[in-house]
């Protein structure tokens, strides 16, 4: 291997791990993983797709036809079968390179892009395979070194949807933060209370009711009532009136 290709393939691989450092939303960064591994091995078509929650289809995120014609309809589900489905089993990269002559070539809906060679890198998430790359139609033969490429991309693919994923995480605990302290009100400080009204003095110098102050700064709410040292200060005639009635 030459000198040029070993820097060429850390150029692409510096350049696939800057595209998950610049960008939050995955459908970017794979769309930039991709591009550097079709540049990489030559493929000219290809897709990145996802794994469905129930596991059984892809979930296509972009599909690169590579100049060629296709009329598929693309609300037609992606089910996870023939050469792809050995990527998501065996957790590894494989390709075919006859592909329009393989046992495969019955999985392809009508309309199809012309798929001359076929390679397929999963995007692998804690020993689970969650999302696959799909490369064809490079103007030649897949080799084990493309594989060993795509494999590395696939890599990358699968920590910028992991990097994707925390950082939606910690955006939506970021809002659900920030609307809970709104929410919250909190008494800090010195509070200035009269001496004998024990009204509040306002940052605005205005006097309030204690009861009031607190509402308007805390969650909390009062209900009145009378305790019996000022029931009978107060209210000491008809404490004693009741007493001598009973």
């Amino acid at each position: 291997m030459s000198r040029s290709t070993v820097e060429r393939k850390l150029d692409a691989v510096v350049n696939g791990a800057r595209s998950i450092l610049g960008k939050k939303s995955f459908p970017e960064s794979a769309r930039a993983i991709f591009d550097s591994c079709c540049q990489m091995t030559g493929a000219q078509s290809g897709y990145v797709a996802l794994l469905t929650t129930d596991g059984h289809e892809n979930e296509v995120l972009f599909l690169e036809a590579g100049g060629l014609p296709c009329t598929v309809d693309p609300s037609l589900p992606m089910p996870i079968r023939g050469l792809r489905e050995l990527a998501y089993h065996s957790h590894r990269t494989v390709y075919d390179n006859d592909f329009m002559r393989s046992e495969w070539l019955d999985f392809l809906p009508a309309g199809h892009v012309p798929l001359y060679n076929v390679m397929f890198a999963p995007l692998n998430l804690e020993g689970r395979t969650v999302g696959i790359i799909g490369l064809a139609n490079k103007d030649g033969d897949f080799t084990d070194e493309d594989a060993e490429i795509a494999t590395i991309f696939g890599d990358l693919a699968a920590i910028a949807l992991a990097n994707s994923r925390y950082i939606q995480l910690l955006d939506e605990k970021t809002i659900a933060l920030e609307k809970a302290l709104v929410e919250i009100k909190t008494l800090r400080g010195i509070v200035p209370i009269c001496m004998y009204c024990k009204g509040i003095r306002s940052d605005e110098g205005y006097w309030t009711q204690l009861e009031e102050y607190i509402s308007q700064h805390s969650e909390a709410q009062f209900s009145h009532g009378i305790c019996e040292a000022c029931l009978k200060k107060y209210h000491g005639n008809f404490v004693n009136q009741d007493d001598q009635g009973n």
